[in-house]
């Protein structure tokens, strides 16, 4: 089990995303988003994965797009 509060993973092929540390992962102070190469759990083959920021559930989308 990994640790990485606020951190997702997402298959840039079919769109499936978990939670990083639910996948394994480990992030701590991290800033931005990686590529790499996993296993996709829906496409059953490696993909390229994309770690990024579990958005914020409180925000406003609508407003941020606007600026």
């Amino acid at each position: 089990m990994g640790y990485a509060p606020g951190w997702r993973i997402r298959c840039l092929k079919c769109g499936l995303t978990r939670d990083a540390g639910e996948a394994g992962l480990i992030r701590i102070g991290a800033i931005g988003r990686s590529y790499t190469l996993g296993y996709c759990s829906r496409c059953k083959r490696l993909r390229c994965i994309v770690v990024e920021k579990t958005p914020d559930r409180g925000r406003d989308v609508s407003k941020t797009a606007k600026q």
